[in-house]
């Protein structure tokens, strides 16, 4: 298991963090290291909350290698164990995880039952662990208390007088906090991530509310007219291209 997860990771491009870069900053990837049927579950709850995840996932012989499933194109920022036993097995991959350079300081999180969560080796490079069953808002709690220790220049971005904590969700504009919903929130941080570049509605709507959602596309100028009412003088830097869609661009709201 050592060697394959090595390879795997080894195929991650390497770059260099960006400081307060909003081209560049990204949300925190999540490796997620489950067998299908629970990783599926885990990943769509976590996606839906706004992460991005990568699930490498098990199998149900444990004496075969983790399979790959789609490379990840970035860092990895956390690691979310949920293997069955053995915790030998578990084990191993947490020592492997630890000896990788792109996992080597990410948190590392296990989901356990009673008995395996008594059985695990913090002295491996395990931070915390989440009891099962588990809701939830108890993942995203106890995701935000870990992330939390990585220095905040790394998911903090100010773009004129708004600012976006990435770990934190918060958006401030002046200093004042900003309250939006999951998806404004979603919404504003992709547009200034890749700010100056247009996205059609149906770009937009894909990317926020996946490819499964119903709702009429318009939803996506209801939800622009919420963020500029809300985002005073910086909600004019969200333009509007007619015919095409929207844009983030900070010169529009000098």
């Amino acid at each position: 298991m050592h060697t394959f997860i090595s390879r795997t990771l080894s195929h991650l491009p390497r770059r260099r963090r960006p400081t307060l870069d909003p081209a560049q900053m990204l949300m925190p990837n999540i490796l997620l290291l489950a067998d299908e049927t629970h990783g599926a579950k885990l990943k769509s709850d976590l996606e839906y909350i706004g992460h991005t995840v990568w699930h490498l996932p098990g199998k149900d012989n444990p004496e075969r290698p983790l399979a790959l499933d789609n490379p990840i194109t970035d860092q990895v920022d956390l690691v979310l164990i949920d293997l069955e036993p053995p915790v030998d097995t578990l084990a191993q991959t947490v020592q492997s995880l630890r000896q990788h350079i792109r996992t080597r300081k990410a948190p590392l999180l296990v989901v356990a039952d009673e008995t395996t969560a008594l059985n695990l080796d913090f002295s491996l490079g395990i931070d915390d662990f989440i009891f099962k069953p588990y809701s939830p808002v108890e993942i995203e709690a106890r995701l935000r208390l870990a992330l939390w220790h990585i220095p905040d220049d790394e998911h903090i971005f100010k773009v004129g007088d708004l600012v976006i904590n990435l770990v934190r969700y918060e958006v401030r504009v002046k200093g004042v906090v900003i309250v939006l919903t999951l998806k404004e929130y979603e919404l504003l941080k992709h547009l200034i991530i890749h700010q100056g570049r247009v996205f059609t509605r149906p770009d937009l709507l894909n990317s926020i509310w996946g490819y499964d959602y119903y709702g009429g596309i318009r939803t996506i100028d209801v939800h622009i007219r919420r963020l500029r009412s809300k985002l005073g003088e910086m909600g004019k830097a969200i333009t509007t291209f007619r015919g095409v869609g929207y844009s983030f661009n900070l010169q529009t709201a000098k």
